[in-house]
């Protein structure tokens, strides 16, 4: 948009209108809300599923696989579990926590970075952009180069870097959108007073200017009032108007001649369109004159309507003013968070407040999220008895069905795959429901964060798009919202441009994970990643789009074929 240039005694003000830091159509996409994961008993969904006794059939059948286990290593051993596996694991335990634990504590450095950008000691953009990333660098340079230095067992190294990584994400999503905040917020301040510098201008000043507003006001709402067969919801993407439409128009600015009305049909419109409820985030702020009637902003579910009038004068009959005042509204909205507390920035830049974000099992930082009233205990206990017991499974899996089967060179390949594809399956289950449905519903009881969908039903999928979209939403809402977007938004870049840098920085990162685990700098991992963009093109073809039971049969069985494959690649070659 052009910037609209005030002229005053004292020289000239630009004004570009505000645009918000994010698209509504994303905004929509990282909506928070109270919900239930798929496996959550008290999923009302989840129980009323036809096929809710496979998943205690599941259960039922590990657990007897467990037993047989355990009885034979006692045969065998006199031990109910092999322990070659639990001292690789248990190795440098104290190093390790200690280690996670200073990383963890660095974290708190985002605060006083923020604070820094409230108080004006150095703008976000760029200064603030080139100190982040430098901090963030060396916090995962750091955690890597510890690991080779102690040489780790893949298990110690792979957990400091992944959970690097999660903290590394935490960090960028806390730091990047209160960085933006700070930008609107000294915005915000700027267009106050430019707009106080040229209210003062004009003659009579401040109440006079309000006067006018009002009575412009008027004006406008007697006109919709002669015309109320045209005040239907008008949406945001209808650019013409019907001629009844248009005629009514004309028969209410007829009514009101005699100089009362001079107000064109097209302000009108615009008054109808900015009068729609906001969603998850304001309308861009127009070009032309910004009228709007009472704001509304529109929560997720569970949150109160926080409902606040708009600066009066957004009516004012001059453009300069309105554009102004519209502007102000838009930054102050994108200020206040949609919750119950309705959190202003900076309120939220605390120590406190970052602390609780910490235990937040999400990526994406807001000002505010959904929240439970209670914590219950009997949840909490089960959480952890699942953790335990999900965790011996993953032992037994490891120890009797995978280790004793890992290949070496020379060995036959399809036979390492024949041993090893099914075990490493189910691992893979385990592990995926131990870290979302145990520890990440854990620690959501435990901090009262509301939202629970942490995954969708990627179990179905068709394609490994919708597989990479629903098994991991914590990791999908940040790059879609601190990759996808803000590439597009910062760079410039198209959607298709967007979507491949996206998918060519998850391979970058997955790649990094299998080399601290591997030691090993192999492109296997990053290869089959960048393989699924031409099977996702063709997983779109109408012909295999509409077999949905042949599509799914390919997704599982190119899921079972690679972490075999993986494993036998990176130790073999």
């Amino acid at each position: 948009m052009d910037a609209t240039v005030i002229t005053t005694p004292n020289g000239s003000i630009h004004i570009k209108p505000f645009v918000s830091s994010g698209k509504p159509e994303f905004r929509a996409v990282l909506t928070f809300a109270p919900r239930h994961s798929s496996f959550d008993r008290e999923n009302v969904k989840t129980q009323r599923d036809e096929f809710r006794g496979f998943f205690t059939l599941f259960w039922i059948g590990l657990a007897l696989v467990f037993i047989r286990t355990a009885l034979q290593s006692w045969e065998e051993n006199r031990t109910l579990l092999s322990p070659n596996f639990g001292r690789l694991i248990t190795r440098d335990a104290f190093v390790l926590a200690l280690a996670d634990g200073i990383m963890v504590t660095s974290m708190l450095l985002c605060v006083p970075f923020v604070q820094c950008l409230q108080r004006g000691y150095f703008r976000y953009t760029w200064t603030g952009i080139i100190i982040q990333h430098l901090f963030q660098a060396i916090f995962l340079g750091v955690a890597i180069a510890w690991g080779y230095a102690r040489d780790w067992y893949w298990v110690q190294a792979g957990f400091l870097v992944l959970h690097a990584m999660s903290s590394l994400m935490k960090m960028h999503s806390y730091m990047s959108h209160n960085g933006m905040l700070s930008e609107v917020y000294f915005r915000l301040k700027s267009e106050k007073q430019a707009l106080e510098h040229y209210i003062g201008t004009l003659p009579g000043g401040r109440e006079a200017v309000l006067a006018e507003a009002r009575q412009h006001q008027m004006k406008l709402e007697e006109i919709e009032a002669l015309a109320p067969e045209i005040s239907v919801p008008v949406t945001p993407e209808r650019s013409t108007t019907p001629q009844s439409e248009t005629e009514s128009l004309e028969k209410a600015a007829t009514i009101l001649n005699g100089g009362l009305v001079t107000e064109p049909r097209s302000a009108l419109r615009r008054r109808r369109q900015s009068s729609q409820l906001a969603t998850d985030a304001l309308p861009k702020p127009q070009k032309d004159l910004p009228l709007g009637t009472s704001l509304e902003l529109a929560g997720h579910p569970g949150h109160r309507h926080a409902k606040r009038k708009p600066n009066p004068l957004a009516w004012s009959p001059d453009h300069k003013i309105a554009l102004l005042a519209r502007n102000i509204d838009a930054m102050e909205d994108e200020l206040r968070s949609n919750g119950e507390k309705g959190l202003v920035w900076p309120e939220n830049v605390t120590y406190k407040h970052f602390v609780e974000f910490m235990f937040f099992p999400t990526l994406v930082y807001e000002l505010e999220y959904p929240r439970t009233n209670t914590i219950r205990p009997l949840y909490i206990l089960e959480k952890v008895l699942a953790t335990f017991g999900t965790f011996s499974l993953i032992y037994t899996v490891t120890e009797h069905y995978i280790m004793p089967y890992t290949p070496k060179p020379g060995d036959s390949l399809f036979h390492a795959f024949a041993q090893l594809a099914l075990p490493m399956m189910i691992n893979f289950l385990l592990i995926f429901y131990i870290i979302f449905e145990c520890v990440c519903a854990g620690f959501a009881e435990l901090s009262y964060f509301a939202d629970r969908e942490f995954y969708q039903d990627w179990w179905n999928s068709t394609g490994w798009d919708q597989f990479s979209r629903k098994w991991n939403k914590p990791v999908h809402t940040f790059l879609l919202r601190h990759v996808y977007q803000s590439s597009m938004a910062g760079l410039g870049m198209s959607r298709w441009g967007a979507t491949l840098f996206t998918f060519l920085l998850s391979a970058l990162c997955h790649e990094l994970v299998m080399a601290v685990v591997s030691k090993k700098i192999r492109p296997y991992l990053f290869l089959l990643q960048m393989v699924q963009l031409p099977l996702i093109a063709i997983s779109r073809i109408p012909v295999i789009k509409r077999n949905r039971t042949m599509g799914n049969i390919v997704f599982w069985a190119g899921l079972m074929l690679g972490f075999p494959m993986l494993e036998i690649c990176y130790l073999v070659f």
